[in-house]
């Protein structure tokens, strides 16, 4: 007989095979700084032996809310989630949902966004599978591509002159990544670019510049006019990514996304960066054959995420 809990405290939802030994630590901190309760978390039990659970937080959409334009304040996402993968995993992932609909709507924000990545969920087809039972819509999907750079030095191309942020100051760094967001084939850079406007999202984009990286945040300039930026940030597990990278509407079609993937990637690589791991929407085709181009590798690790989205209420009546 399936029954459905909320979670004492952290130590309550712990227990997972793969649980690292800091996860109680981790879910304590989710429950002090609020973004997360006990009693949005939830453990399914048959017979008193625990099948599974999932966790659920709370995460703001900008860091300020003058930013928001037409999106919501906050979004909910989830941790934690875990069924027994092997076997009837959809009867106590459909218990799970239903239940946390029931407790969740009206108290926390409507839309939940789940990603996986097959690197870090070894069972992501059954939990794709679960949620395209469950009333999901993949909202984005994305490939990695990886690029280690101890072969050879990056040639950079000589059409584009390139500055950094701390050369041109933060604000004109935003102009211009605003108006590379316009028309972006990228699903998610779209929805927050289409919500809050131009300016809101490029004030929301660097807010993430580090002051390590801002030699790797760069426009590319033809003679005084911005041709496109790129922006490479570093990263202790894989080296560096490319943050965001675009090309001004007006200057598309004549090959300049590639200078900035090769700028972004000697600067990396002149701050003694030897790896970098991005990921692009599948279906931004021009970005993809980019990535390629410029010798970013698909076939070095499985790095894949798809984005599902739903509200919450949908939860409890999905088949």
């Amino acid at each position: 007989m399936l029954r459905v809990r909320t979670t004492h405290d952290a130590a309550d939802f712990v227990g997972a095979p793969d649980d690292p030994s800091t996860y109680v630590d981790q879910i304590s901190n989710e429950f002090a700084e609020g973004s997360s309760r006990p009693d949005w978390c939830f453990v399914v039990e048959d017979n008193a032996h625990r099948v599974g659970r999932i966790g659920f937080r709370i995460e703001p959409t900008m860091s300020d809310p003058a930013w928001l334009g037409t999106l919501p304040g906050s979004e909910l996402s989830t941790f934690g989630l875990h069924l027994p993968w092997g076997g009837d995993f959809k009867t106590p992932g459909r218990s799970l949902f239903e239940a946390a609909a029931d407790a969740l709507t009206g108290a926390v924000p409507d839309l939940l966004e789940i990603r996986i990545n097959n690197e870090a969920h070894p069972h992501h087809g059954a939990l794709r599978r679960l949620l395209d039972g469950r009333g999901f819509d993949l909202f984005a999907e994305k490939q990695g591509f990886t690029w280690a750079g101890d072969v050879s030095e990056v040639e950079v191309p000589a059409r584009l002159t390139f500055r950094t942020v701390a050369d041109v100051g933060v604000d004109e760094y935003r102009q211009v990544m605003g108006r590379c967001g316009q028309g972006t084939l990228d699903r998610n850079d779209r929805y927050y670019w289409d919500g809050c406007g131009p300016e809101n999202w490029a004030r929301q984009m660097t807010e993430y510049i580090a002051d390590d990286d801002r030699d790797m945040w760069l426009i590319g300039y033809l003679g005084n006019e911005p041709a496109g930026y790129v922006a490479v940030g570093s990263n202790e597990e894989w080296g560096s990514t490319i943050n965001h990278i675009g090309v001004v509407p007006e200057h598309r079609g004549n090959g300049y996304i590639d200078d900035l993937i090769a700028a972004g990637t000697a600067a990396a690589q002149e701050q003694g960066i030897t790896s970098m791991l991005s990921d692009v929407d599948v279906v931004n085709a021009p970005m993809v054959n980019a990535m390629r181009r410029a010798g970013h590798r698909e076939d070095a690790r499985p790095w894949h995420v798809w984005s599902y989205r739903t509200d919450v209420t949908s939860l409890a009546t999905s088949s």
